[in-house]
């Protein structure tokens, strides 16, 4: 009798290991990735499936099914991308370059000193 209660249970724990230890995790990743995609506005800074940073410039909705497309800044250079190729939104483009002017400017406070 064991035997077969052992024979059942093993499989259904490496069913489940497999599920928490490997899907599951890649489930919770594209969840991510999609909010981030419905989050995205123009302004964002982002980080594209290739490892290019830009600036999203336009968001461009079919007003039919198909792809949502994505009009990229590459420092001056604009490119037109699927919101797919978006790996990572980094934050707001103003916001980082904030941050870069105080970092200059202390860089030029130390300087003076």
């Amino acid at each position: 009798m064991s035997f077969w209660i052992l024979a059942i249970a093993y499989p259904v724990a490496i069913a489940l290991l497999f599920y928490f230890a490997f899907l599951r995790p890649v489930q919770q990743e594209r969840a991510r990735q999609r909010r981030e995609l419905t989050n995205l506005q123009v302004g964002d800074e982002v980080l594209t499936q290739g490892g290019l940073i830009a600036v999203v410039r336009e968001i461009r909705v079919p007003e039919e099914r198909g792809p949502t497309e994505v009009v990229l800044d590459l420092g001056g250079l604009e490119v037109r991308a699927h919101a797919s190729a978006i790996a990572q939104r980094l934050g707001r483009a103003e916001e980082g370059a904030a941050e870069q002017s105080l970092v200059e400017q202390s860089v030029v406070e130390q300087r003076q000193r």
